[in-house]
């Protein structure tokens, strides 16, 4: 668009709230009413703003909640692609590839790719995350209940390394305050065949244990590990431990071997009991 006779500004681009953008020509600028009026917008005198349309939100939304299926509860901004079947159910916003089956359950905002299978006050945290709800001992989110994550990684040294939820980077398993979580994680590392040692060979460990989180996710641990195929046998010695991944997350850490690439996959079970309490 050229410039109107008179005006050193002029319309740059349309903002997806209704609001015109102007530009110098070098520099983002907003436009007095007389300017915005001159190019036959809308000029708003209480937000003082330059509109080309009437900003509707309940619009926004509608497109931004697409191809759901809601047959038992809400889904706010950004859920796409989700089913929602029972009573009360609730996606917090940007969920994508989501099924909640079964009562009060909800996925809180930005996990995409999860099951509520069954049950009642489940709640959903992780990436994947397949969940079955035990009740809220009353009417509270998420005091009991059942959970399954997948992690996985990649490592060529000998150093710890933690596991990534989904294989998306630095993301892990929420940690939730004032609980206790029993856990059971089968981790498998197979050698790629790049750098020391053949493709296919493997170690197998089984971890056991539980969890305690304070209300300031403090965390104390208590586990056992076992290498369901011994050390050796198949060419890998390696070693999984469930610990702190940051201040507020957790998850497997492996340890594998130098110059060697090793693939792992870690499959955990969660066992979830969390007080209305504070400890």
């Amino acid at each position: 668009m050229d410039y109107k006779k008179g005006y050193n500004i002029k319309p740059k681009k349309v903002l997806s709230t209704g609001e015109i953008l102007f530009t110098d020509g070098t520099n983002d600028v907003i436009p007095n009413q007389l300017a915005c009026e001159a190019y036959g917008y809308t000029y708003n005198t209480a937000t003082n703003t330059c509109t080309a349309f009437k900003y509707d939100s309940t619009l926004d939304k509608k497109f931004n909640n697409i191809h759901n299926n809601v047959r038992g509860g809400t889904t706010e901004y950004g859920t796409k692609n989700t089913l929602l079947n029972g009573q009360q159910n609730v996606t917090k916003g940007n969920n994508f590839n989501n099924i909640i089956n079964g009562e009060k359950h909800q996925i809180e905002i930005d996990a995409k790719n999860c099951n509520l299978l069954a049950g009642s006050y489940g709640n959903i945290q992780n990436q994947g995350e397949v969940v079955i709800g035990g009740g809220g001992f009353g009417t509270t989110l998420a005091l009991a209940q059942t959970s399954f994550v997948q992690q996985s990684g990649i490592t060529s040294d000998g150093t710890q390394t933690s596991l990534y939820t989904q294989y998306i980077t630095n993301k892990f398993i929420e940690k939730v305050a004032n609980s206790v979580i029993g856990f059971e994680a089968n981790v498998i590392g197979v050698n790629t065949g790049v750098g020391e040692g053949s493709a296919g060979e493997y170690g197998y460990v089984q971890i056991t244990g539980a969890v305690k989180f304070t209300n300031g996710l403090a965390s104390q641990y208590s586990q056992s590990s076992t290498n369901i195929v011994a050390p050796g046998t198949s060419g890998l010695n390696i070693s999984a431990v469930m610990k702190d991944a940051t201040a507020t997350s957790f998850g497997i850490a492996v340890t594998g071997l130098e110059e060697t690439r090793i693939q792992w996959t870690a499959s955990i079970r969660l066992w979830q009991n969390k007080l209305t309490q504070t400890f």
